[in-house]
């Protein structure tokens, strides 16, 4: 389909019978349109088992059915989608949101020419499990699957999967100020002046959208989920929502509070972080060499950015998120060796973000992080505790130290991946970016880095690997080794071994911008990729050779943290801040 960009809106163009696949979420339910009145997914949160795979609309006007090759756009912007069919002599629009809350798909209906319309709503063999209400003629012809809803101009419908008559008539009762909820959203996100095209600003929304449509509240659990794909059952990911929280700062830090909360709960009493924490504050997949670093970076990114220390102070589970700060990082240095580098121990371990490969010994990944992680507590520490709060500063510069004097290969001009003994895997990966980013590079070795990131990883550049230009890569050159791997990451341009990760993407882009070179290309080579390949919706990570990933991936909600942030360095201390305490 032919698409273009108008105020934050991603609008496509061509024929009804083609698909404008928009993945919408919120805090109880996962719905994708097709783009032609229909849905082809619809998930509830936290319920296994409940979804519809494919269900229709059907138009008729006097009895004469839409044709498949009626022109149509499809407008598509938060948790709504909106399709304008050029029909009979007028205009049909079909309006379509979910609520931020609740398990409802809503629709509404119009048409501008008066005539008898018919339009049928084909549930498919899920059509047990759906109950309905409109507010125009309608009737349910069970043996075809299908509400028809007989109408001379308008209509509104609310279906919902696994619930009763009365509570889709209760939302149809609330449709006016649930359609205003979900409009007054879209209207409420300030697009910044450094996104100067309708294509920055459509990327900058959709990718605050992305975020958001991610957020989370069930009891005492507030957070993130990873994306549309993790919902049974909802969690929070320690990297993920670190990585999502950069695109919340601006306008939404309570979100990031609320987050710090949720991950507390996370936490084990010996300082041990999982991979995440579902909606019932259970550990998903534990001891990750990066949750805890990940932890403690969200805290002090939260008070260096809002000037909030009381966050300190919270209680969770009986230790106040101070005290499970210095618990974590206290767990982390107990991995540290001679070098003060920390040893991920092996053979095969695979706890990190690359969690299809077993990266072993020094991971420099993981090293960046600690050293950040370090200098983030020597601060957080500050006045509370002078002692503490030096001895941290002092490990961070030898870790930084070793990073540099270890990890960096002059030869090569970058970082190397990860070393174990006498095994080094001496690629180019794009998580090293991590050093321009902290300030553990000098001047010398951030150029040297940004000039390789952007000869081996932006593969426009790359003219050894043999897959085209696609965006940035997340590795190169492909893993060695036979047992070094498994599952997608077993093949190249796949998945953590050499497939385009947006979120990664846009750190090389906001370290770029930060060092005076030309950032668009990583900003927005994943969304000019996609987007003409109907992934309209943010994406986990993608090939051209391989499967995609999956769609609406919060943490590739960073597109709009490059704008946010261009004219400052976020990660930089905030002096006005830090200065109060």
């Amino acid at each position: 389909m032919e698409t273009s960009f108008q105020n934050g809106a991603i609008v496509a163009r061509g024929k009804f019978h083609e698909d404008a696949v928009w993945d919408v979420f919120a805090n109880d339910l996962r719905v994708r349109f097709d783009g032609k009145g229909g849905v082809t997914e619809y998930s509830i949160c936290n319920h296994p088992g409940s979804y519809l795979r494919r269900s229709f609309l059907n138009v008729f006007v006097n009895g004469v059915k839409l044709d498949a090759f009626t022109d149509k756009t499809v407008v598509m912007i938060g948790r709504t989608q909106r399709i304008l069919l050029d029909a009979f002599g007028g205009t049909v629009e079909v309006y379509q949101f979910i609520p931020k809350r609740g398990n409802a798909l809503c629709f509404e209906i119009t048409a501008k020419k008066a005539a008898k319309y018919d339009f049928v709503f084909d549930f498919g063999q899920a059509v047990k499990h759906f109950s309905y209400a409109a507010d125009a003629e309608n009737e349910y012809i069970p043996e075809n699957s299908s509400v028809y809803l007989h109408t001379g101009r308008s209509v509104r419908f609310v279906c919902s999967y696994g619930t009763d008559e009365a509570n889709c008539k209760e939302i149809l009762s609330r449709f006016s100020a649930l359609k205003k909820e979900v409009e007054d959203e879209i209207g409420s996100v300030m697009i910044p002046a450094t996104a100067k095209t309708e294509k920055d600003k459509a990327l900058y929304v959709s990718s605050v959208f992305c975020a958001l449509e991610n957020y989370k509240e069930i009891g005492d659990y507030k957070g993130f989920s990873a994306g549309c794909s993790y919902v049974n059952p909802v969690r929070t990911y320690f990297r993920d929502s670190y990585w999502t929280m950069l695109a919340m700062y601006k306008d939404y830090p309570r979100l990031v509070r609320n987050e710090i909360l949720t991950l507390c709960h996370g936490i084990e009493e010996n300082g041990d972080c999982p991979s995440a924490v579902t909606y019932e504050l259970e550990l998903h997949w534990r001891n990750h060499y990066d949750s805890p670093s990940f932890f403690v970076l969200m805290v002090y990114d939260y008070i260096n950015r809002t000037g909030d220390f009381s966050i300190l102070d919270e209680t969770v589970n009986g230790r106040t998120v101070y005290d499970w700060c210095l618990l974590v990082v206290d767990k982390l240095s107990a991995y540290e060796d001679e070098t003060h580098l920390i040893v991920k121990e092996g053979p095969f371990n695979k706890r990190d973000w690359a969690d299809e490969v077993n990266r072993i010994g020094y991971v420099t990944y993981l090293e960046l992080l600690y050293a950040r992680a370090l200098f983030c507590v020597s601060r957080i520490a500050g006045k509370r505790d002078e002692k503490r709060a030096a001895k941290y500063y002092g490990m961070h510069l030898q870790t930084k130290d070793a990073i540099n004097a270890l990890l960096w290969d002059d030869e090569k001009g970058y970082y190397i991946n990860y070393k174990n003994g006498d095994f080094v895997e001496d690629n180019l990966s794009v998580d090293t970016i991590l050093a321009v980013l902290f300030g553990i590079a000098d001047k010398d070795k951030t150029e040297r880095l940004l000039d390789n990131v952007s000869a081996l990883l932006e593969s426009k550049n790359n003219k050894i690997q043999r897959a085209g230009d696609f965006g940035v890569m997340s590795v190169f050159p492909f893993y060695k080794g036979e047992d070094r791997y498994h599952n997608k990451s077993s093949q190249d341009y796949e998945y953590h071994n050499g497939a385009v990760w947006p979120y990664l993407a846009a750190l090389v882009a906001y370290a770029e911008a930060q060092n005076g070179r030309d950032y668009e290309y990583a900003l927005t080579s994943s969304f000019d990729w996609n987007i003409p390949r109907g992934n309209y919706t943010p994406i986990e990570y993608y090939s051209p050779i391989r499967p995609d990933g999956s769609l609406l991936q919060a943490w590739s909600s960073d597109a709009a943290w490059v704008y946010d942030w261009q004219s400052d360095d976020f990660f930089k201390e905030n002096q006005a801040v830090w200065k109060t305490e």
